[in-house]
């Protein structure tokens, strides 16, 4: 009877615990395309300006801040406007069509020509501090009146 009893309890402990699952890591490409593209939006931009620090996107309009960026996994990007447009008469759906590179080591993305705030950024580079499925945080410069401001950009997933 002991045997049998030792022999349900070993089966229990085999067969009724799950198996841990092992996370599997993605590559920063896969985070920020997914399979084959993925849309994002800037939810926070700061920039460091003397020792006040400002928020971009606190005082705009939906009109900007719900502009959608499309990465694809060919390195191409779409910027697009969201649901809202500032001059819906003149706006087109499709801001700007570009290409974008990245780089692993250190995490970084170089956009050809980012369009942000009726600021134009060319070969704008992003280093990125921290990603995963639903969002990704990094820093680039940002020119103002011939001053270059250090900005803390975070990015987050459209569904």
């Amino acid at each position: 009877m002991k045997k049998l009893l030792v022999l349900v309890f070993g089966l229990v402990l085999v067969f009724g615990c799950k198996k841990d699952e092992v996370a599997v890591e993605k590559t920063t490409l896969e985070y920020l395309t997914g399979t084959t593209s993925k849309k994002w939006k800037v939810t926070e931009g700061m920039v460091k300006l003397g020792e006040q620090s400002v928020n971009l996107i606190s005082n705009q309009p939906p009109c900007i801040t719900d502009n959608i960026l499309v990465l694809n996994n060919n390195k191409t990007y779409e910027l697009n406007e969201g649901a809202s447009k500032c001059d819906p008469a003149k706006d087109p759906d499709l801001i700007i069509k570009a290409n974008w590179t990245l780089v692993e080591e250190p995490k970084a993305i170089t956009i050809d020509k980012f369009i942000f705030l009726n600021y134009t950024l060319q070969n704008s580079k992003f280093l990125i501090s921290s990603i995963n499925d639903n969002q990704f945080v990094g820093q680039t410069e940002i020119s103002l009146n011939g001053k270059t401001y250090q900005a803390n950009i975070t990015f987050s997933v459209v569904n």
